[in-house]
């Protein structure tokens, strides 16, 4: 659509508290905002109360306007708050609970008690249709249509008013979906359905549902909504083009925004970074930081070239909002922004360690701030900002709300105390933690894409955002900031400076050296001519830009770098050009590329935009203001370390060309603007507000110059404020490092199950900060591992470029698999710190058939600890026996090369931190931090009665169960674990633990019951002792076979929660059942190598919590295997991974459900695939907690022809033949907690509709009692239960 240049277009952005209106007179240049509340009940009824409101103050009639573009928090909502469709889900037969399940993944690994989103589509409303597509998209079993009939006519009677299909690899070819959907149509045409090879169809299936479903939820209500919304402007005589705002920044027809509704979940935020590109390119500033600080949250987004960066994905519906991976993951083109529990709302806090914490709990609107005076008596950031004195208590929103600085002051006092700290220097530390709480997010999300943040200027926009941008910028090193016109209502103002434009994204795996240019030019073509179509029913029919691009990784890698294909025509001149930009992007990003490395391209991209509108014009505010200096009064000068006479200026009265010096304040009705005392301001023509740093030192920080190790020491301690603020800088580089493996790892087991760990650690080899989300297992057993490299290798004999290796299982992590390295971080010559990382690889040689193993020698190549590097230099001779010695050295290699790596990154940004803080070393830093978590860990240790608590567990032997007792002696403020009466090492099978291993598992289960909540180091573990008899199955002597350590080592920590259960029954959970893998190896009938695990997880324990979750990898990090990714890579097809029935154990609160998982060959081939089958939990059923049921038992079966079976037992390396053999694999569920007979009755309802019990069931165990119409009949339910109590007492 072209612009005229006399048009005029308002911007509408309808927020949870406030609608944004913004009109654009463009024949004036001139802008005039409204701002009003949202109506709840029916959002488009605010909306057309707001644009009369607007169109008067405008003085101009509706008809007169060419456009209206529409942003809306609706379709997020709805999804958090449940309000969406009743929704049916289609899977594919044996995949009914993949959109349940998830990935199966602990998104915090300290925390017993996660709560996760339940599915938008209940397991009543989910069916199973008989058909199958393998990876290369071959139709294996047609699809049934009949049955299809039949699913729908049963949800249909339990109105369903939207579907959503999902089928195994449908993005490879959606020829059963597109059948469902046209069939469902004709049948049922008042069904809205949405299939997954139209929303995403990219390969990974539970993403693609998660997805699918997402959009099927909401698409009812978006399309009423939008429908509505576009009568009442007609019936108010609106005439011109009516738009909506994708989540990526792009304009779209209203048909859009009803067929695909998913697109629009982050809308309104994506106008601000919109609005901050416009500014950007106004002031020939390209790259940019935008920055939006609300009441609530902060978020922050890149604009690069002018252009906002876009993700693939986002999260929506968040049970733990700041917490990643708390949500449902939706694959949609979105502005890629991050967000912060960090706003003027943000409550401050003490820890348990004695430290200050800000966020992201929020007072919010109501009650608000202290300072509000509506009832908030907690501090908050807003109250610290009112004693700071950067905000007019009588100027607050424009004088139209008034503050109260003596009910701040009162708030802040008792947090004062707790921190032995002045009410201002709590104020002060507030002010800077959040500050820093923001930085550190940015500068992680900047970083991760390889770039400096010093290069960036900043927007900053929000309420609150111009009140912090300053500091913000310069943690970041930042050194320009603008503050636009209208920065208030930036959103509204950046949807009308938005392009039409449409994306499409298909899945097209290929090897680049069987690129096939016609090919994939052809696809590029149609997928062109989709995005065309949109944008002109849009209404643009002139100039379409086309952006194309593709998904590069090397081959074997799990993660994608997306690069920028050829405008024109691809040739076979293109392929290099291609590979150039990619190799170039992967080293900038992560490493140097290994020789002789293959590209594959897994995803295809076309992006269309129609031409970029300009949306600048003039408030015309100067009437009602004159002079801009309104006075001075007192505020705190960081740069003067005092409460300084500041002057203060109208923004409204500041004309262009103004020239100011810091330190000052700039005030407007939505904003207040800290210029502090380094910074000088200049008013462009824009009559933006131009903030620039005239001093080019470093941002004052703590610095610890010419003091001794002990001063040091109290100078930290003295500063909790800045302890906090170096700590959490630790646990970034930490996370950091973690991000660099999962980039750039190979297997499966590493790059999509995130088998490792990245840890800091003192020169000493003391733990000081690890990432969140460790493997739990290694944060115990690296430091063990660094400490033995250390002893062979002094701190005098290592030089710079080194790098320690060693997978020994006594001094590492129980087995050979796991390969842990040391890069020692020099400063001024001498060594300050390690970073270690630690990785399961796919394969280290020896025998597949862990069970027949009966020495370490038996089952893999050993790596004593050695220099992997020397001076920089690798070790060649150690490489080049490691890779003669597995049987997949390119992913072997690739993920040792991916640990290393990170390793790296790791070291640089230590010795950047060191820089920043001018220290000499981390000594005292360490001290701090450890001690302060040792006390911490003491002091909760010390609240739990002393005494001897005892339990004993059984587990699987190879005959047989075993029998493991523990004693867990709690005396003052220190726990010793004693495993007295274990039983001997087993000759063979490799379950036997090393003691590094066995230590782990009993600590770990400890530090999640007496402070998840602190950041792990040496000193959480200080207070625990462990030993084990030398000679047992938990201390085996050397060179005992190890390599399944975990049908052991897991049953530890269930052990120790049942003992301490009644000394802390709210804080530990029942036995969960055990993870298990399944190994797929062999050759396919390409003559290629193949080797991967199939992940999955049992049902979590119950606790005083609730129900425990379906699926998890406790005690583990790990995540599942994609069935389609394992698939893309073994030739294999599954059949099955679905919850199991009755499998959760009984209790007060239900154990979640195990699952089972069956697979077969994908064709014949003459070729035989050994796969090894090891169940956890086979010989023994571990009962719940205080009367709580068993969740059954696991075990692995193979299916021969002719139906006959054969149970592997303790587990085999068994070998299938032909598609007609299957293997299978149960997983037991978790434990109950408390007596089944006491189960609220609708709990035992819900689960017999949801399928997860059966009528049996309820009332075998748990004596409920059925009427016909499917509720429970009380009256017959308490006789039964009564009786059944009777029985057992």
């Amino acid at each position: 659509m072209s612009k005229d240049e006399n048009e005029i277009r308002v911007g509408i952005d309808i927020g949870g508290t406030f609608t944004d209106f913004v009109l654009l007179d463009a024949s004036k240049q001139k802008l005039v905002l409204h701002k009003s509340l949202t109506t709840p009940s029916d959002p488009s009824r605010g909306a057309m109360l707001g644009i009369e409101a607007l169109l008067k103050k405008a003085k101009i009639e509706l008809c007169e306007v060419k456009q209206v573009v529409h942003g809306t928090t609706l379709a997020t909502n709805s999804i958090i708050e449940r309000k969406g469709a009743n929704l049916g889900f289609l899977a594919t037969k044996g995949f009914l609970d993949i959109l349940e399940m998830g990935n199966e993944q602990r998104y915090d690994i300290h925390d017993l008690f996660l709560s996760y989103p339940e599915p938008l589509a209940p397991r009543s409303l989910r069916k199973e249709i008989d058909e199958r597509i393998d990876r290369d998209g071959n139709v294996v079993t047609p699809i049934n249509l009949e049955q299809v009939r039949c699913q729908i006519e049963t949800l249909v009677q339990h109105d369903i008013n939207a579907l959503a299909i999902c089928f195994l690899h449908s993005y490879a070819n959606p020829i059963h979906e597109q059948i469902a959907k046209e069939f469902i149509s004709e049948n049922f045409p008042a069904l809205k359905i949405s299939i997954s090879s139209e929303i995403h169809p990219q390969i990974r299936e539970y993403e693609r549902s998660s997805t699918v479903a997402s959009n099927a939820y909401v698409q009812p209500l978006m399309s009423t909504y939008v429908t509505k919304f576009e009568e009442d402007l007609s019936s108010r005589g609106f005439q011109g083009d009516f738009h909506l705002i994708q989540s990526s920044g792009g304009l779209t027809a209203p048909k859009t925004a009803s067929e695909v509704p998913i697109r629009f979940l982050e809308s309104g935020p994506a106008g601000g970074v919109q609005s901050t590109a416009a500014v950007g390119k106004k002031i020939d500033r390209l790259d940019i930081l935008s920055f939006d600080m609300g009441g609530t949250t902060a978020k922050a987004a890149l604009v690069e070239k002018g252009v906002p960066k876009i993700s693939p994905m986002m999260e929506v519906a968040r049970t733990n909002r700041f917490k990643k991976g708390s949500g449902l993951p939706v694959f949609v083109p979105v502005i890629d922004m991050i967000e912060i529990g960090a706003g003027g709302g943000s409550i401050a806090r003490v820890d348990a360690l004695g430290l200050l914490k800000v966020g992201p709990e929020s007072a919010g609107a109501d009650p608000g701030p202290a300072c509000y005076s509506k009832g908030g008596n907690l501090p908050t950031v807003t109250d610290a900002s009112l004693l700071l004195g950067y905000l007019d208590p009588n100027y607050f929103l424009g004088g139209t709300m008034s503050l109260d600085k003596a009910a701040a002051v009162e708030a802040m006092t008792g947090l004062s105390k707790e921190l032995g700290l002045s009410v201002l220097e709590t104020a002060r530390g507030i002010y800077d933690l959040v500050c820093e709480n923001m930085a550190a997010a940015a500068r992680v999300h900047i970083v991760e894409t390889g770039r400096d943040p010093r290069r960036y200027a900043m927007v900053a926009m929000g309420g609150a955002g111009p009140l912090h941008a300053a500091t913000v910028a310069g943690k970041l090193g930042i050194k320009e900031i603008i503050i636009p016109a209208a920065s208030g209502t930036a959103s509204a103002l950046g949807f009308l400076g938005s392009p039409i434009s449409y994306s499409v994204t298909k899945s097209k795996p290929i090897l680049f050296d069987e690129f096939d240019v016609s090919v994939i030019e052809n696809l590029l073509q149609q997928m062109a001519e989709e995005c065309k179509s949109k944008i002109q029913e849009a209404g643009d029919a002139g100039n379409i830009n086309v952006l194309r691009q593709a998904d590069l990784r090397l081959v074997g890698q799990m993660h994608e770098l997306t690069i920028d294909l050829p405008s024109r025509k691809l040739t076979t001149g293109s392929l290099e050009k291609i590979s150039s930009a990619f190799f170039k992007e992967y080293q900038r990003r992560y490493t140097h590329v290994k020789d002789k490395a293959n590209i594959e391209i897994l995803n295809w991209h076309v992006t269309c935009s129609g031409q970029i509108p300009d949306c600048s014009g003039e408030l015309n505010t100067k009437e009602q203001v004159s002079s801009a200096f309104k006075g001075t009064r007192g505020a705190w000068v960081t740069e003067h370390q005092e409460m300084f006479e500041t002057p203060i200026y109208n923004r409204y009265s500041l004309d262009a060309g103004t020239k100011l010096t810091g330190p000052l304040i700039v005030e407007e009705d939505e904003a207040t603007t800290i210029v502090p005392a380094n910074f000088e301001l200049n008013v462009d023509s824009d009559l933006n507000l131009v903030l620039r740093l005239n001093d080019h030192s470093p941002t004052r920080k703590t610095t610890f110059q010419n003091l001794t190790y002990e001063q040091q020491i109290k100078a930290i301690t003295d500063d909790p404020v800045g302890l906090e603020i170096m700590w959490s800088r630790l646990v970034n580089i930490a996370e950091e490092c973690w991000y660099a493996v999962i980039r750039t790892a190979y297997s499966l087991i590493i790059g999509e199950a995130q088998d490792f760990a990245c840890e800091i650690l003192d020169p000493t080899g003391r733990q000081i900060v690890h990432s969140p989300r460790a493997m739990p297992v290694f944060n115990l057993t690296l430091p063990i591992a660094v400490n033995a490299m250390l002893e062979r290798f002094p701190l005098n004999s290592l030089d710079e470029g080194d790098i320690l290796v060693t997978n020994d299982p006594w001094l590492c992590a129980g087995h050979l698999f796991d390969i842990a390295i040391a890069v020692p971080v020099f400063f001024n010559r001498k060594i300050i710190a390690f970073v270690g990382v630690v990785g399961h690889v796919s394969d280290i040689g020896g025998t597949k058939d862990s069970l027949n193993a009966r020495e370490i020698f038996d089952e893999g190549f050993q790596i004593p600890p050695m220099k992997l590097y020397r001076a920089g230099e690798p070790n060649k001779d150690l490489l080049e026996l490691l890779e003669t010695n597995v049987r997949m050295p390119n992913q072997v290699l690739g993920d040792l090369y991916a640990l290393v790596a990170a390793a790296m990154t790791g070291a640089d940004r230590i010795k950047s931190f060191v820089e920043e803080y001018r220290l000499e070393d981390l000594k005292a830093l360490t001290t701090v931090v450890q001690d302060k978590s040792e006390k911490a860990m003491r002091k909760s240790i010390s609240e739990t009665p002393d005494g001897t608590y005892e339990h004993t567990i059984q587990g699987d032997g190879l005959i047989g169960a075993l029998t493991y007792p523990v004693q867990v002696e709690i005396k003052g403020d220190s726990i010793s674990v004693k495993f007295d009466g274990a039983p001997p090492q087993l000759e063979r099978g490799g379950s036997n633990c090393t003691l590094t291993y066995t230590k782990a598992h009993a600590a770990y289960p400890l530090k999640c019951i007496f402070s998840p909540e602190i950041p792990g180091n040496a000193g959480c573990y200080k207070p625990i002792s462990v030993e084990a008899p030398a000679g047992s199955i938990l201390n085996c002597d050397r060179p005992m076979s190890v390599n399944i350590r975990t049908r052991t080592g897991w049953y530890v920590g269930p052990n120790i929660y049942a003992a301490l259960a009644e000394a802390a029954p709210y804080r530990v959970q029942a036995f969960t059942g055990l993870p298990s893998s399944a190994e797929f190896y062999g050759v396919d009938e390409d003559g290629k190598l193949y080797s991967d695990h199939l992940f999955q997880g049992g049902g979590q324990g119950a606790s005083a919590a609730g129900d425990g979750k379906s699926a998890l990898l406790y005690p583990t990090s790990a995540a599942n295997t994609s069935v389609e990714m394992f698939e893309a890579r073994v030739p294999a097809l599954v059949l099955r991974k679905e919850l199991v029935i009755d499998s959760g154990g009984a209790g007060r609160f239900r154990g979640g459900l195990g699952q089972v998982v069956s697979a077969r060959k994908l064709k014949e081939d003459r070729n035989s695939c050994q796969i090894g089958i090891f169940p956890n939990g086979i010989h023994s059923e571990v009962q719940g907690l205080f009367g709580g049921k068993s969740g059954g038992q696991s075990r692995g079966i193979i299916h021969r022809k002719d139906d006959e079976q054969h149970d592997v037992g303790t587990g085999e390396l068994t070998a299938i033949q032909e598609v007609a053999e299957v293997a299978e694999l149960y997983i037991a569920g978790g434990s109950g907690y408390g007596d089944p007979l006491t189960r609220d009755y609708e709990y035992v309802r819900n689960d017999v509709l949801q399928g997860y019990i059966s009528h049996k069931c309820a009332e075998r165990v748990y004596g409920c009692k059925f009427k016909k119409d499917g509720t429970i009949d009380i009256d017959a339910t308490e006789t039964l239960r009564k009786s059944m109590q009777g029985s057992t007492s």
